[in-house]
């Protein structure tokens, strides 16, 4: 399958480029790209690619842009802009580092707020470690405006504030923008477009009822009021979503019985009916190129939706050799280095996708133990039958993946975040300290950090230079990464997409561009 697109486009000549730290230390621009661009009105919206570049045989050399992801049970820093090169060779190289255990027992799920790193889980009373780079340890830290964080709360930066969703409540910079109900709850915000959205349930358990709420409401605004707000009733009492998303104008979210329900231009739709008589679950929603890629379970697959029907891409990603095909979940999505990386339970299988070849690569797994086998589904089902336990509870996820700096940040877990238990004999302290983990991955050539917004145009300039490369706002550094290797890019001609790429269509206006090739 070909899944490329046209865009506009400019040809600029060359030459040979090397980027090396070990033999040029002189910080010598050997590439910049530098842009203008308005991102428009904070609406919540998936912001896309500024740029990419591709050389004379069109493969993908450089670009920037901001993801858009939501795994499971958290979306990533809206504001955190990546840029990346891609070597020409040894660009399947790659280093994993297990961090220092966050001491969360068996699970956690990572989210990035204002370029630092936190991992949650719902034991300990829904704990948060921040993850402190610079002592190298984890911190027993919420977010700041954060009070508590449980399962279905979150926090994200718009526009200049931070938007809490916690208590069935929402605030925005300290300030209530929607009270709790007197009765039910309110769940799993989302906001997107203008609108925030939550999934209401009536908490009548002799007539239980569920809803999907798209309220209007942009930063600089009061409280949310309900009656303008438009709403969906679900066909199921309790549903509950593990991932949002947008494609063009529509926000998208898939619950936990299946049902697919899209909001766009004030209604709500419903493509996908929720099922009881089958499993149909997505796991993660991320924006790539022109279309929605959602995460799914049973198949373990990847589904593409571009405003219609979400439909499966076969083999996207593959199954490592010797474990069995069934009951297979995609849990999480992103965009590092400029190509997609998915992770699939229940062997917390990672794959790496290059769509200049249309080919899957294999990261492994992020666990050592046990041995792959295809004579059950899931790791250790003989011990979960002995402990009384689910028969996939030791089944092993990759819950995470967030970029942030240099590194692609991955979190494990058991089939839930759940509690460590002495009589667990069956693994060694090394091995069950493997579940509830953080892995650090780094591949050469990605660097991702947080814009300072502002309402109105910025300049971005993004640098690579003979030791590394740097993001740059307005004149000022927001962030560097150094190379440790010899790092080519080698063509003799480039050609540069501005406002188009792997993060999506640009949603704002790009006023002006320029690219400088050498000092």
């Amino acid at each position: 399958m070909n899944l490329r697109h046209a865009a506009l486009a400019c040809w600029l000549p060359i030459a040979l480029l090397a980027f090396q730290s070990a033999a040029a230390q002189d910080g010598r621009e050997q590439l910049r790209f530098t842009i203008e661009v308005d991102l428009g009105k904070e609406r919540g919206q998936s912001f896309g690619s500024l740029f990419e570049a591709r050389d004379a045989n069109g493969r993908l050399v450089a670009g920037a842009g901001f993801q858009d992801v939501y795994n499971t049970r958290f979306r990533t820093d809206r504001h955190t802009l990546q840029f990346f090169v891609r070597p020409e060779s040894r660009d399947e190289q790659f280093t994993l580092e297990r961090l220092p255990h966050p001491d969360l027992d068996c699970g956690v799920y990572l989210f990035d707020l204002d370029e630092q790193l936190y991992a949650w889980s719902s034991v300990r009373g829904n704990s948060v470690r921040r993850w402190d780079a610079e002592s190298g340890e984890w911190v027993n830290e919420l977010p700041p405006g954060v009070e508590s964080l449980a399962t279905g709360d979150g926090a994200c930066r718009v526009g200049d504030g931070i938007l809490v969703f916690s208590g069935n409540a929402a605030a925005y910079d300290g300030r209530q923008i929607l009270a709790p109900p007197e009765t039910g709850q309110r769940y799993n915000f989302y906001y997107a477009l203008g609108h925030l959205c939550f999934y209401y349930y009536n908490g009548d358990e002799a007539h239980p009822a569920c809803d999907v709420y798209a309220c209007p409401w942009t930063p600089g605004e009061g409280p949310i009021n309900l009656d303008d707000a438009h709403a969906v009733r679900v066909k199921f009492g309790r549903e509950v979503p593990f991932a949002w998303g947008q494609w063009e104008d529509q926000i998208v979210t898939v619950s936990n019985w299946g049902g697919i329900y899209v909001f766009e231009a004030g209604v709500w739709k419903t493509t996908l009916e929720a099922s009881e008589k089958s499993s149909y679950q997505v796991y993660s929603m991320l924006r790539w190129y022109d279309r929605a890629l959602l995460a799914q379970y049973p198949s373990g697959h990847v589904f593409q939706y571009q405003g219609e029907e979400a439909v499966e891409i076969e083999g996207w990603p593959p199954r490592l050799p010797g474990v069995s095909p069934s009951a297979r979940e995609c849990q999480s999505l992103s965009i590092y280095r400029g190509e997609l990386f998915a992770g699939v339970w229940p062997w917390a299988e990672v794959w790496r996708y290059d769509r200049d070849v249309e080919q899957w690569h294999s990261l492994g797994r992020m666990f050592t133990h046990p041995e792959i086998t295809d004579e059950t589904v899931h790791p250790y089902e003989a011990e979960a039958e002995r402990f009384n336990l689910v028969l996939n509870h030791w089944g092993q996820r990759a819950t995470s993946m967030v970029p942030l700096g240099d590194a692609l940040y991955i979190g494990t877990s058991t089939k839930g975040t759940s509690e460590w238990d002495e009589r667990y004999d069956f693994l060694t302290e090394d091995q069950r300290r493997e579940y509830g983990s953080v892995l650090r991955l780094t591949m050469p050539g990605n660097l991702a950090a947080q814009i300072e917004w502002k309402d109105g145009p910025i300049q971005l300039d993004f640098i690579a230079r003979a030791d590394g490369l740097e993001i740059q706002q307005d004149g000022r550094t927001l962030a560097r990464s150094n190379f440790n290797e010899t790092v080519e890019l080698a063509t003799d001609d480039l050609t540069l997409n501005w406002g188009d790429g792997i993060f999506g269509p640009l949603r704002g206006d790009m006023t002006e561009h320029e690219f400088k090739v050498g000092d």
